[in-house]
């Protein structure tokens, strides 16, 4: 993400402190969901023992993450979540996990659907990013992704899956939603 852009919640400390867990909020209301969020990836780092990698998390909006899909993926059009496994460093020393980025209008559009709270959706869908950083596919495993996803949100979000009205993780629910694989180019490299 371009240096300054958005409102940060977390710090990018030097290469021999802690590696930086950021959340950039680029939308109306996504600095009420940063701090949750910025927690929560936390958790998951420590949960999968992946506390020596960076991760940054983009909330964003419809119009945004839809150039995002269509510069990167190839969709030309809205998604919920995308995922940039990091290849390498950001600077020496520093393992970087990736990027994920979330449209929060489509989170809201999808909890008011499910009948669960945004919140919930959130965790949801900032798990299942982290798990495609992790290189995690649910589109070519056994159903793996999505019982590790429902482990990981039941300790670490205290989210349960089974609260959700509408089904999490089907290869339909992925399908009508476009969800494809993530691409291994973190949003950093991108101009």
């Amino acid at each position: 993400m371009p240096p300054g852009a958005g409102r940060r919640a977390g710090t990018a400390p030097a290469a021999s402190g802690p590696v930086p867990v950021e959340v950039v909020s680029r939308t109306a209301g996504g600095v009420r969901h940063a701090g949750p969020s910025r927690r929560l990836l936390l958790g998951l780092r420590r949960a999968t023992r992946q506390s020596a990698g960076g991760v940054t998390l983009l909330i964003t909006g419809d119009r945004e993450i839809r150039a995002l899909n269509r510069r990167h993926l190839g969709q030309d059009r809205t998604t919920d979540v995308l995922s940039f496994p990091a290849q390498g460093w950001l600077e020496p020393g520093v393992t970087h996990l990736g990027d994920i980025a979330v449209s929060l209008p489509r989170a809201r559009r999808q909890a008011r659907r499910a009948g669960w709270p945004v919140g919930s959706e959130m965790a949801l869908l900032v798990t299942h990013g982290y798990l495609h950083l992790l290189g995690h596919d649910h589109e070519t495993d056994d159903g793996t992704m999505h019982r590790l996803e429902a482990r990981l949100l039941e300790k670490v979000a205290r989210v349960r899956l089974d609260r959700r009205r509408l089904p999490w993780g089907t290869a339909a629910s992925h399908a009508s939603r476009g969800r494809t694989a993530a691409r291994p180019r973190a949003l950093r490299e991108i101009p």
